[in-house]
């Protein structure tokens, strides 16, 4: 039990193919009409049976491994460590693109820290990479801050409704850029015909601590105007809440905050701390135990019920949760990255639990709490 659900990461280095790039792999020869991204075709077998590579295709990987974990026409990236990552997946929980490393915002738990190179052809490939996978589903359009683009950012939201019609994107965004009125419309008109809700996040009603855990000042004021402007326009917010030191008792008043003064909220997202990124080096002054703030937990998914607002618990193992809020946790850890210690071998909770992030072993897990 003590590995990833599913592995996204195959290396290539003895492998006949290893060119950095974005793939659509392939598992049999195929004709292919619209070609968004070139091909690449995954022998099961290691014998080396094809004598050239076929018309079409810009390579063939022998690996059973990598044959028997994807799915016909996932998609994948080739790095320069002749690594080969799976990062559109059939066979996945869950699906999300980054599209860039810059953001506005220093979050201390940043999961991706920023970078402030030029990194646009990350969204240039992550519209290929849509309309190649052509998905009848949700894909999370992620980052770094994927509203800093701006325009190009709508003309990325008009080539995926054109081009990858039947999929829903739930994009990760501060909210800052919705605080310009004339952005937020231009998204507000894209809403109408496309499948989308924004995950923004929310860390107090008071501005200085929304502030601090986000790095940046100003922040907390640009956000909730980006938030008011974005629900008056019909557009679908899940507002997102981290639990810690510094803002976990907050939870009610956050709550009750985000019923009086927002609209189009579809759902209330409290998160677990993930140990990663800048998580793990602030990791003592963030991370606050479930025990510790139980009754706080318990009064802001009242609140929150009470509203309206579809609370739901994420990456919390079960076990580190008091029974009565347990019916709201779900399984949200993507698979890539989920795991089950040994010691939630015979829990009879354990088909219903999300389990952990691979990330917190070591001195970041919390130690499982069998129940039998």
């Amino acid at each position: 039990m003590d590995e990833v659900l599913r592995p996204d990461m195959f290396e290539l280095k003895e492998c006949d193919f290893n060119q950095i790039g974005f793939y659509q792999l392939r598992k049999s020869i195929v004709d292919i009409d619209e070609c968004y991204l070139e091909q690449v075709l995954i022998v099961e077998s290691n014998d080396r049976t094809l004598s050239s590579v076929p018309k079409g295709y810009a390579g063939v990987i022998y690996s059973k491994a990598l044959f028997l974990a994807i799915c016909e026409g996932d998609i994948a990236t080739i790095n320069s460590l002749s690594q080969l990552r799976v990062i559109l997946s059939r066979n996945a929980n869950h699906n999300t693109l980054l599209v860039t490393e810059r953001c506005n915002n220093l979050c201390l738990f940043c999961s991706q820290p920023p970078k402030k190179d030029q990194d646009q052809w990350l969204l240039t490939y992550a519209a290929q990479s849509l309309a190649a996978f052509d998905f009848d589903g949700e894909i999370g359009i992620s980052g770094g801050e994927p509203l800093i683009y701006g325009s190009d950012f709508i003309r990325f939201l008009d080539f995926v409704s054109v081009y990858a019609p039947r999929t829903r994107l739930h994009i990760l965004t501060n909210g800052r850029s919705f605080s310009d009125l004339c952005f937020t419309k231009q998204i507000s008109l894209r809403s109408e015909t496309m499948k989308l809700v924004f995950g923004i996040p929310l860390y107090s009603s008071r501005a200085h601590v929304h502030d601090e855990l986000v790095g940046a000042s100003g922040a907390f004021a640009e956000t909730v105007t980006g938030m008011i402007n974005a629900g008056n326009l019909g557009i679908n917010m899940e507002v997102r809440f981290i639990p810690t030191k510094v803002n976990a008792d907050d939870l009610p008043l956050v709550v009750e905050y985000i019923s009086r003064v927002f609209s189009s909220v579809v759902q209330l997202s409290i998160m677990n701390l993930e140990a990663t990124g800048w998580a793990k080096k602030n990791w003592a002054i963030l991370y606050h135990y479930v025990d510790d703030y139980i009754e706080s937990l318990r009064q802001g998914i009242s609140v929150a019920e009470e509203s309206g607002l579809n609370p739901t618990l994420f990456n919390f193992p079960l076990c580190h949760l008091p029974e009565q809020v347990r019916p709201y946790a779900v399984k949200s850890i993507s698979d890539w990255k989920n795991y089950y210690p040994k010691e939630c071998e015979q829990c009879q909770l354990l088909e219903s639990c999300g389990g952990y992030f691979v990330s917190s072993r070591g001195k970041y897990h919390q130690n499982a709490r069998r129940i039998i």
